[in-house]
Protein backbone atom coordinates (compact mmCIF):
# COMPACT_ATOMS: atom_id res chain seq x y z
CA UNK A 1 0.00 0.00 0.00
CA UNK A 2 2.64 2.08 0.70
CA UNK A 3 4.09 2.07 -2.39
CA UNK A 4 0.98 2.55 -4.44
CA UNK A 5 -0.71 5.99 -5.25
CA UNK A 6 -3.44 4.94 -7.40
CA UNK A 7 -6.22 3.51 -6.90
CA UNK A 8 -6.52 1.65 -10.30
CA UNK A 9 -3.66 -0.12 -9.06
CA UNK A 10 -3.90 -0.50 -5.30
CA UNK A 11 -7.54 -1.40 -4.72
CA UNK A 12 -7.25 -4.22 -7.40
CA UNK A 13 -4.33 -5.97 -5.52
CA UNK A 14 -5.87 -5.05 -2.29
CA UNK A 15 -8.94 -7.78 -3.35
CA UNK A 16 -6.85 -10.39 -5.35
CA UNK A 17 -5.00 -10.80 -1.73
CA UNK A 18 -8.20 -10.95 0.10
CA UNK A 19 -9.89 -13.15 -2.41
CA UNK A 20 -7.66 -15.96 -1.91
CA UNK A 21 -7.19 -14.76 1.85
CA UNK A 22 -10.71 -15.21 2.73
CA UNK A 23 -11.47 -18.49 0.38
CA UNK A 24 -14.31 -16.59 -1.19
CA UNK A 25 -15.58 -17.19 -4.88
CA UNK A 26 -16.58 -13.73 -5.92
CA UNK A 27 -15.47 -9.95 -4.46
CA UNK A 28 -15.77 -5.98 -5.43
CA UNK A 29 -14.97 -2.96 -4.03
CA UNK A 30 -17.39 -0.03 -4.76
CA UNK A 31 -16.84 3.63 -3.95
CA UNK A 32 -19.20 6.24 -3.33
CA UNK A 33 -19.33 8.91 -5.87
CA UNK A 34 -22.13 11.55 -5.19
CA UNK A 35 -25.28 9.50 -4.79
CA UNK A 36 -24.41 6.16 -6.84
CA UNK A 37 -21.56 3.41 -5.25
CA UNK A 38 -19.58 2.89 -8.65
CA UNK A 39 -17.53 -0.44 -9.15
CA UNK A 40 -13.10 0.21 -8.77
CA UNK A 41 -12.36 -3.38 -8.55
CA UNK A 42 -13.36 -6.77 -8.77
CA UNK A 43 -12.35 -10.29 -9.22
CA UNK A 44 -13.88 -13.42 -9.55
CA UNK A 45 -16.65 -12.93 -12.15
CA UNK A 46 -16.86 -11.09 -15.16
CA UNK A 47 -18.54 -7.42 -15.34
CA UNK A 48 -18.35 -4.03 -17.10
CA UNK A 49 -17.27 -1.99 -14.09
CA UNK A 50 -17.71 1.30 -15.88
CA UNK A 51 -21.55 -0.08 -16.07
CA UNK A 52 -22.23 -0.62 -12.25
CA UNK A 53 -24.00 2.02 -10.82
CA UNK A 54 -25.85 1.47 -7.80
CA UNK A 55 -28.19 4.59 -5.80
CA UNK A 56 -27.66 4.66 -2.43
CA UNK A 57 -30.08 2.81 0.03
CA UNK A 58 -30.81 0.83 -2.90
CA UNK A 59 -29.88 -2.81 -2.92
CA UNK A 60 -27.70 -4.13 -0.08
CA UNK A 61 -24.46 -2.75 -0.59
CA UNK A 62 -26.37 0.75 -1.54
CA UNK A 63 -27.58 0.36 2.20
CA UNK A 64 -24.68 -0.33 3.37
CA UNK A 65 -22.86 2.55 2.44
CA UNK A 66 -25.73 4.63 3.33
CA UNK A 67 -26.22 3.19 6.78
CA UNK A 68 -22.64 2.10 7.34
CA UNK A 69 -23.89 -1.05 9.26
CA UNK A 70 -22.25 -4.33 7.29
CA UNK A 71 -24.53 -7.38 6.49
CA UNK A 72 -23.46 -11.50 7.10
CA UNK A 73 -25.40 -13.65 5.99
CA UNK A 74 -24.56 -17.87 5.87
CA UNK A 75 -27.75 -19.52 4.84
CA UNK A 76 -28.58 -19.97 1.16
CA UNK A 77 -32.41 -18.87 1.76
CA UNK A 78 -31.60 -16.01 3.08
CA UNK A 79 -28.52 -15.26 1.00
CA UNK A 80 -31.08 -15.39 -1.72
CA UNK A 81 -33.40 -13.44 0.18
CA UNK A 82 -31.00 -10.17 0.34
CA UNK A 83 -29.25 -10.25 -2.62
CA UNK A 84 -32.28 -11.45 -5.04
CA UNK A 85 -30.13 -14.55 -6.46
CA UNK A 86 -28.88 -17.49 -5.49
CA UNK A 87 -25.37 -18.05 -3.43
CA UNK A 88 -24.21 -20.03 -0.23
CA UNK A 89 -22.58 -16.67 2.11
CA UNK A 90 -23.02 -13.04 1.56
CA UNK A 91 -20.86 -10.16 3.63
CA UNK A 92 -21.00 -6.70 2.95
CA UNK A 93 -18.44 -3.82 4.92
CA UNK A 94 -18.19 -0.72 4.80
CA UNK A 95 -15.15 1.19 3.86
CA UNK A 96 -14.84 3.85 6.56
CA UNK A 97 -12.74 7.00 7.14
CA UNK A 98 -14.04 8.52 10.96
CA UNK A 99 -17.46 8.35 10.14
CA UNK A 100 -17.52 9.09 6.95
CA UNK A 101 -18.80 5.73 4.36
CA UNK A 102 -16.45 6.07 1.40
CA UNK A 103 -17.48 2.65 -0.22
CA UNK A 104 -17.87 -1.03 0.68
CA UNK A 105 -16.63 -4.15 0.00
CA UNK A 106 -18.77 -7.31 -1.01
CA UNK A 107 -17.53 -11.12 -0.30
CA UNK A 108 -19.71 -14.14 -1.80
CA UNK A 109 -19.18 -17.38 -1.84
CA UNK A 110 -17.46 -18.40 0.78
CA UNK A 111 -15.53 -21.76 -0.29
CA UNK A 112 -16.49 -23.44 3.69
CA UNK A 113 -20.33 -22.35 2.86
CA UNK A 114 -19.84 -20.17 5.37
CA UNK A 115 -18.05 -16.75 7.23
CA UNK A 116 -16.99 -16.97 10.81
CA UNK A 117 -16.17 -14.87 13.19
CA UNK A 118 -12.40 -14.71 12.32
CA UNK A 119 -13.88 -13.91 8.28
CA UNK A 120 -15.54 -10.82 9.47
CA UNK A 121 -13.11 -9.37 11.51
CA UNK A 122 -10.28 -9.58 8.89
CA UNK A 123 -12.91 -8.28 6.14
CA UNK A 124 -13.67 -5.37 8.79
CA UNK A 125 -9.59 -4.84 8.76
CA UNK A 126 -9.38 -5.00 4.96
CA UNK A 127 -12.31 -2.59 4.58
CA UNK A 128 -10.83 0.04 6.83
CA UNK A 129 -6.90 -0.41 4.68
CA UNK A 130 -8.62 -0.05 1.46
CA UNK A 131 -10.36 3.04 3.45
CA UNK A 132 -7.06 4.26 4.19
CA UNK A 133 -5.74 3.63 0.65
CA UNK A 134 -8.54 5.89 -1.04
CA UNK A 135 -8.16 8.80 1.66
CA UNK A 136 -5.04 8.91 0.69
CA UNK A 137 -5.36 8.73 -2.33
CA UNK A 138 -7.91 11.82 -2.66
CA UNK A 139 -5.57 13.98 -0.15
CA UNK A 140 -2.64 13.05 -2.83
CA UNK A 141 -5.07 14.02 -6.04
CA UNK A 142 -5.94 17.78 -3.69
CA UNK A 143 -2.28 17.74 -3.47
CA UNK A 144 -1.20 17.43 -7.09
CA UNK A 145 -3.96 19.65 -7.74
CA UNK A 146 -3.18 22.39 -5.48
CA UNK A 147 0.85 21.91 -6.76
CA UNK A 148 -1.02 22.46 -10.48
CA UNK A 149 -2.97 25.24 -9.84
CA UNK A 150 0.57 27.03 -7.82
CA UNK A 151 2.52 26.13 -10.94
CA UNK A 152 -0.23 28.19 -13.08
CA UNK A 153 -0.21 30.97 -10.86
CA UNK A 154 3.91 31.59 -10.98
CA UNK A 155 3.32 30.90 -15.09
CA UNK A 156 1.12 34.03 -14.71
CA UNK A 157 3.35 35.61 -12.69
CA UNK A 158 6.12 35.48 -14.58
CA UNK A 159 4.79 35.77 -17.84
CA UNK A 160 2.18 38.21 -17.34
CA UNK A 161 4.78 41.46 -17.31
CA UNK A 162 5.68 39.87 -21.01
CA UNK A 163 2.27 39.73 -22.52
CA UNK A 164 1.45 43.23 -21.31
CA UNK A 165 4.40 44.33 -23.28
CA UNK A 166 3.85 42.62 -26.40
CA UNK A 167 0.32 43.50 -26.71
CA UNK A 168 1.03 46.93 -25.96
CA UNK A 169 3.38 46.99 -29.19
CA UNK A 170 0.71 45.75 -31.20
CA UNK A 171 -1.80 48.43 -29.70
CA UNK A 172 0.79 51.14 -30.84
CA UNK A 173 1.36 50.07 -34.12
CA UNK A 174 -2.76 49.11 -34.56
CA UNK A 175 -2.94 52.78 -33.39
CA UNK A 176 -0.40 53.82 -36.08
CA UNK A 177 -2.28 52.52 -38.66
CA UNK A 178 -5.16 54.05 -38.05
CA UNK A 179 -3.72 56.84 -38.53
CA UNK A 180 -3.06 56.52 -42.07
CA UNK A 181 -5.13 58.66 -44.81
CA UNK A 182 -7.99 56.74 -46.77
CA UNK A 183 -7.51 53.60 -45.32
CA UNK A 184 -10.38 50.67 -47.17
CA UNK A 185 -13.28 50.28 -45.14
CA UNK A 186 -12.70 46.59 -45.09
CA UNK A 187 -9.45 47.29 -43.89
CA UNK A 188 -10.68 49.29 -40.77
CA UNK A 189 -12.94 46.37 -40.44
CA UNK A 190 -9.47 44.01 -40.05
CA UNK A 191 -7.92 46.73 -37.81
CA UNK A 192 -10.85 46.76 -35.31
CA UNK A 193 -11.40 43.05 -35.21
CA UNK A 194 -7.46 42.69 -33.98
CA UNK A 195 -8.18 45.57 -31.51
CA UNK A 196 -11.10 43.11 -30.48
CA UNK A 197 -8.71 39.90 -30.08
CA UNK A 198 -6.13 41.89 -28.67
CA UNK A 199 -8.42 43.00 -25.55
CA UNK A 200 -9.93 39.51 -25.66
CA UNK A 201 -6.11 37.72 -24.90
CA UNK A 202 -5.50 40.16 -22.44
CA UNK A 203 -9.06 39.33 -21.02
CA UNK A 204 -7.98 35.77 -20.88
CA UNK A 205 -5.09 36.06 -19.65
CA UNK A 206 -6.43 37.37 -16.27
CA UNK A 207 -8.76 34.68 -16.56
CA UNK A 208 -6.16 32.34 -15.98
CA UNK A 209 -4.61 34.68 -13.52
CA UNK A 210 -8.00 35.03 -11.37
CA UNK A 211 -8.26 30.83 -11.41
CA UNK A 212 -5.53 30.47 -10.26
CA UNK A 213 -5.97 32.78 -7.26
CA UNK A 214 -9.97 31.60 -6.87
CA UNK A 215 -11.36 34.98 -7.12
CA UNK A 216 -12.49 36.61 -10.09
CA UNK A 217 -12.14 40.57 -10.54
CA UNK A 218 -15.29 42.13 -12.33
CA UNK A 219 -15.94 44.82 -14.44
CA UNK A 220 -19.45 45.42 -14.82
CA UNK A 221 -20.76 47.21 -17.42
CA UNK A 222 -24.74 47.46 -19.35
CA UNK A 223 -25.32 46.18 -22.49
CA UNK A 224 -27.80 44.18 -25.02
CA UNK A 225 -26.88 40.57 -24.93
CA UNK A 226 -28.13 40.83 -28.90
CA UNK A 227 -24.88 42.59 -29.59
CA UNK A 228 -22.82 40.15 -27.68
CA UNK A 229 -24.79 37.18 -29.45
CA UNK A 230 -23.96 38.99 -32.96
CA UNK A 231 -20.49 38.80 -31.83
CA UNK A 232 -20.50 34.80 -31.07
CA UNK A 233 -22.24 34.85 -34.16
CA UNK A 234 -19.39 36.04 -36.11
CA UNK A 235 -16.62 33.69 -34.32
CA UNK A 236 -18.88 30.77 -35.04
CA UNK A 237 -19.19 31.51 -38.42
CA UNK A 238 -15.53 31.48 -39.17
CA UNK A 239 -15.02 28.44 -37.18
CA UNK A 240 -17.39 26.41 -38.99
CA UNK A 241 -16.78 28.24 -42.31
CA UNK A 242 -15.17 24.58 -44.18
CA UNK A 243 -17.73 22.49 -42.47
CA UNK A 244 -21.29 21.46 -42.85
CA UNK A 245 -22.15 22.53 -39.23
CA UNK A 246 -24.69 24.96 -38.51
CA UNK A 247 -25.09 27.35 -35.82
CA UNK A 248 -28.40 29.05 -34.79
CA UNK A 249 -28.53 31.79 -32.63
CA UNK A 250 -31.76 33.06 -31.00
CA UNK A 251 -32.15 36.05 -28.83
CA UNK A 252 -34.93 38.70 -27.79
CA UNK A 253 -33.68 42.61 -27.90
CA UNK A 254 -35.09 43.07 -24.97
CA UNK A 255 -32.51 41.31 -22.48
CA UNK A 256 -30.31 43.80 -21.35
CA UNK A 257 -27.61 42.97 -19.21
CA UNK A 258 -25.82 44.55 -16.10
CA UNK A 259 -23.15 41.69 -16.01
CA UNK A 260 -19.10 41.92 -16.83
CA UNK A 261 -19.38 41.66 -21.03
CA UNK A 262 -16.40 40.10 -21.48
CA UNK A 263 -15.95 37.31 -18.78
CA UNK A 264 -19.76 36.26 -20.08
CA UNK A 265 -18.90 36.51 -23.63
CA UNK A 266 -15.91 33.91 -23.07
CA UNK A 267 -18.34 31.66 -20.79
CA UNK A 268 -20.50 31.74 -24.14
CA UNK A 269 -18.01 31.27 -26.54
CA UNK A 270 -16.85 28.89 -24.26
CA UNK A 271 -19.25 26.55 -24.52
CA UNK A 272 -20.01 27.11 -28.46
CA UNK A 273 -16.05 26.79 -29.39
CA UNK A 274 -16.73 23.20 -27.21
CA UNK A 275 -19.84 22.51 -29.37
CA UNK A 276 -18.62 22.98 -32.54
CA UNK A 277 -15.58 20.81 -31.17
CA UNK A 278 -17.86 18.39 -30.81
CA UNK A 279 -19.43 18.15 -34.00
CA UNK A 280 -16.25 17.61 -36.04
CA UNK A 281 -17.33 18.66 -39.64
CA UNK A 282 -21.09 18.31 -39.58
CA UNK A 283 -24.41 18.79 -37.03
CA UNK A 284 -25.88 21.58 -35.44
CA UNK A 285 -25.52 23.97 -32.44
CA UNK A 286 -28.04 26.31 -30.99
CA UNK A 287 -27.14 28.93 -29.26
CA UNK A 288 -30.26 30.72 -27.20
CA UNK A 289 -31.65 33.09 -24.16
CA UNK A 290 -35.29 34.08 -22.07
CA UNK A 291 -35.49 35.58 -19.62
CA UNK A 292 -36.64 33.73 -16.38
CA UNK A 293 -38.47 36.06 -13.84
CA UNK A 294 -34.70 37.82 -12.46
CA UNK A 295 -32.43 35.80 -14.33
CA UNK A 296 -31.57 35.18 -17.77
CA UNK A 297 -31.01 31.17 -18.93
CA UNK A 298 -28.67 30.98 -22.12
CA UNK A 299 -28.47 27.47 -23.61
CA UNK A 300 -26.06 25.90 -26.11
CA UNK A 301 -27.10 22.79 -27.51
CA UNK A 302 -25.37 20.59 -30.19
CA UNK A 303 -26.01 17.09 -32.02
CA UNK A 304 -22.76 16.03 -31.52
CA UNK A 305 -21.43 12.61 -29.85
CA UNK A 306 -22.89 13.30 -26.14
CA UNK A 307 -21.05 13.19 -22.76
CA UNK A 308 -21.10 9.43 -20.66
CA UNK A 309 -22.62 10.06 -17.29
CA UNK A 310 -19.23 9.39 -15.77
CA UNK A 311 -17.43 12.21 -17.23
CA UNK A 312 -20.56 14.36 -16.91
CA UNK A 313 -19.53 14.56 -13.09
CA UNK A 314 -16.13 15.68 -13.84
CA UNK A 315 -16.32 18.09 -16.66
CA UNK A 316 -15.78 21.16 -14.51
CA UNK A 317 -13.22 19.49 -12.75
CA UNK A 318 -9.66 21.37 -13.06
CA UNK A 319 -7.48 19.90 -15.89
CA UNK A 320 -10.04 17.10 -16.76
CA UNK A 321 -9.94 17.20 -20.84
CA UNK A 322 -11.75 14.13 -21.57
CA UNK A 323 -9.73 12.84 -23.73
CA UNK A 324 -9.18 16.10 -26.25
CA UNK A 325 -6.33 16.61 -28.33
CA UNK A 326 -6.40 19.90 -27.45
CA UNK A 327 -6.56 22.05 -24.91
CA UNK A 328 -5.42 22.66 -20.48
CA UNK A 329 -9.12 21.58 -18.99
CA UNK A 330 -9.06 24.62 -17.63
CA UNK A 331 -11.61 25.68 -19.57
CA UNK A 332 -14.92 24.72 -18.22
CA UNK A 333 -13.61 25.04 -14.65
CA UNK A 334 -13.35 28.89 -15.40
CA UNK A 335 -16.66 29.05 -16.93
CA UNK A 336 -18.36 27.84 -13.57
CA UNK A 337 -16.08 30.14 -11.73
CA UNK A 338 -17.11 32.76 -13.40
CA UNK A 339 -21.07 31.89 -13.38
CA UNK A 340 -20.94 31.63 -9.77
CA UNK A 341 -19.06 35.00 -9.46
CA UNK A 342 -22.05 36.34 -11.13
CA UNK A 343 -24.49 34.33 -8.47
CA UNK A 344 -25.31 32.07 -11.09
CA UNK A 345 -25.60 28.47 -12.23
CA UNK A 346 -24.84 25.83 -14.65
CA UNK A 347 -25.58 22.62 -15.78
CA UNK A 348 -25.38 19.79 -18.36
CA UNK A 349 -27.69 17.28 -19.85
CA UNK A 350 -26.49 15.02 -22.62
CA UNK A 351 -27.28 11.71 -24.30
CA UNK A 352 -24.43 9.95 -25.87
CA UNK A 353 -24.94 9.87 -29.44
CA UNK A 354 -27.64 12.20 -29.65
CA UNK A 355 -26.91 15.61 -28.08
CA UNK A 356 -25.25 17.78 -25.25
CA UNK A 357 -27.10 20.89 -23.89
CA UNK A 358 -25.25 23.50 -21.27
CA UNK A 359 -27.45 26.00 -19.43
CA UNK A 360 -26.26 28.61 -17.76
CA UNK A 361 -28.56 30.67 -15.26
CA UNK A 362 -27.34 34.30 -14.35
CA UNK A 363 -29.20 37.12 -12.97
CA UNK A 364 -29.38 39.88 -16.11
CA UNK A 365 -28.60 42.44 -13.45
CA UNK A 366 -25.71 41.39 -11.41
CA UNK A 367 -25.43 44.46 -8.71
CA UNK A 368 -29.05 44.23 -7.55
CA UNK A 369 -28.84 40.50 -6.88
CA UNK A 370 -25.25 40.74 -5.62
CA UNK A 371 -27.10 43.23 -2.92
CA UNK A 372 -30.17 40.90 -2.14
CA UNK A 373 -27.43 37.89 -1.71
CA UNK A 374 -25.92 40.55 1.01
CA UNK A 375 -28.96 41.49 2.81
CA UNK A 376 -29.58 37.60 2.87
Amino acid sequence: MNSMFELHNLLPAIITIAKEYLGVKRISLMLIEDDYLKMYAHAGFEVDQSSVNIRLGEGVAGKVAKTGIEVTANKSDIVKEVLGYQASSFMSVPLKKGDKVLGVLNLTDKEDDFFTEEDVKIARYIASQCALGVDRFNLYSDMRKSENLRVIGMLNSSIAHDIKNLLNIVQSYLELMALEKDIKPEMQEYIDAIHSEVKRIHGLTMDILDFSRQRVSMAIETFPLAELFDEIRKHANIMTRDTAISVEVSVSDDIIMTVDRGKIFRVIFNLVSNAIDALSVSGKVTLSAVKDGEYCVIRVKDTGKGISSDNRKKLFQPFFTSGKAKGTGLGLAIVKMIVEAHCGTIDVDSEEGVFTEFTVRIPYDYESVKELHRQR
